[in-house]
C-alpha cells in the first residue's frame, strides 16, 4: 500500500488560485494540487474543487484537467495511479 501525504503550500500563480498541496507517494513528489478559488471560479461551479496542476510519473495528466471535490478524492486517485506502477 502506497502512503500518500499532502503538504500545504502557497503557489505563486498570477491569479487567486494559490492554495496548494504537494502530493507525495512514499516520500516522492508525484503531483502539485491547487484549490480553485471562489474569486476566479465562483461563476463556473468549480470553486472549492482541487485539480492536478502538474503531475509526475504515473500522475502525469498532460493537458487533461483532472478535478476532485475534495482532498480525500485526490489522495484516492493518486493511490490508484501509483498502484499501477510496477514495484522497483
Amino acid at each position: 500500500m502506497v502512503e500518500i501525504t499532502l503538504e500545504p503550500v502557497q503557489i505563486g500563480t498570477l491569479c487567486a488560485d494559490t492554495d496548494g498541496r504537494l502530493a507525495f507517494a512514499d516520500g516522492k513528489l508525484v503531483a502539485v494540487l491547487i484549490r480553485l478559488s471562489e474569486e476566479v471560479h465562483g461563476t463556473d461551479g468549480k470553486a472549492g474543487q482541487w485539480c492536478i496542476e502538474v503531475g509526475f510519473g504515473a500522475c502525469d495528466v498532460g493537458v487533461l484537467s483532472v478535478r476532485f471535490d475534495g482532498l480525500n478524492a485526490a489522495q484516492d486517485w493518486i493511490a490508484e495511479r501509483m498502484s499501477l506502477v510496477p514495484a522497483a
